[in-house]
């Protein structure tokens, strides 16, 4: 999970670009119309998103008598976000946003989509609104769906708001078997009140973030696993120690809070790992998930 910079665009300039690429003149008219309503939405959630407090936002089927869900997510798909129209680079704008094309939500894969917030079916004056759309990959896209927050526990991360502390709150668990298997949890970070937490947990849970990082921890495991068996060999445990803990400090100077940075520390800090789990690695070709 990674914080975003919010765009520096607004929902007047993705209405306006959108009706520069729309033939149809009663739908540019109709979009036109809309935009005041379209601007105190956006206004609402301006002040609601920092205080943690989108789930206080209504849902309704329409933005106007001539606009309802439908037909606004009509214009999404084949005005917003269709390839050569106006308002074309004002989506990729927030695709690219993110450092290296990495979901934000995952931290993981890569971004392939721009994800509402706040679900369109739900929210279709939202539609259009850039701190309602989030870069993601595709799987946190599907993972996530319409699903509408009905309270502040219940809302998942949502990058251009939510502040995460640089303290070490993505954990890593090493389980003593062979070959040595991973879990991952979430640590509250001691400026994370208790609804930041039951939310951190929450997106984790939706967001399956457990089993991709114990897949990813798996394949990173049997990478290394031939250095370190070098290595053990040559500097028995000590020296296992001081490999594990050269990699953590490189994974957490890039992030703090990356699966990587966890699993580093985990093994590093496993007395078991260190003595004798390393070893076992190689036993499967496939680390065992918890």
């Amino acid at each position: 999970m990674k914080r975003l910079r919010p765009p520096l665009i607004h929902a007047t300039d993705t209405v306006h670009a959108c009706v520069a690429g729309i033939t149809i003149a009663e739908r540019a008219q109709a979009l036109m119309d809309a935009l005041p309503t379209i601007q105190i939405s956006e206004a609402e959630y301006l002040e609601l998103g920092p205080a943690g407090q989108l789930y206080r936002i209504t849902p309704s089927n329409s933005v106007t008598p001539s606009i309802d869900s439908a037909l606004m997510g009509v214009i999404y798909k084949s005005h917003f976000a269709r390839q050569g129209s106006p308002s074309r680079p004002l989506y990729d704008q927030i695709k690219m946003a993110p450092e290296f094309g990495i979901c934000p939500l995952c931290g993981q894969r890569n971004v392939a989509t721009v994800d509402h917030y706040l679900p369109q079916t739900r929210f279709p004056t939202l539609n259009l609104t850039p701190l309602n759309l989030v870069p993601a990959c595709s799987d946190c896209n599907k993972k996530k769906l319409a699903s509408v927050p009905m309270s502040a526990e219940s809302q998942t991360f949502h990058p251009y708001f939510d502040e995460l502390s640089n303290e070490r709150w993505l954990i890593a668990e090493i389980h003593p078997s062979s070959p040595p298997s991973v879990s991952f949890g979430i640590r509250p970070a001691e400026a994370w009140d208790d609804v930041m937490t039951a939310r951190m947990r929450h997106h984790f849970l939706v967001m399956d973030l457990e089993e991709l990082y114990i897949a990813q921890a798996a394949s990173e495991m049997a990478d290394i696993s031939y250095a370190l068996e070098e290595t053990g060999a040559t500097t028995g445990l000590e020296g296992i120690r001081q490999h594990l803990d050269s990699q953590f400090r490189s994974r957490h100077a890039r992030d703090p809070n990356s699966w990587k940075t966890a699993l580093y520390e985990g093994l590093r800090d496993s007395d078991w790992f260190c003595a004798e789990g390393y070893r076992l690695i190689r036993n499967r070709a496939q680390t065992t998930t918890r």
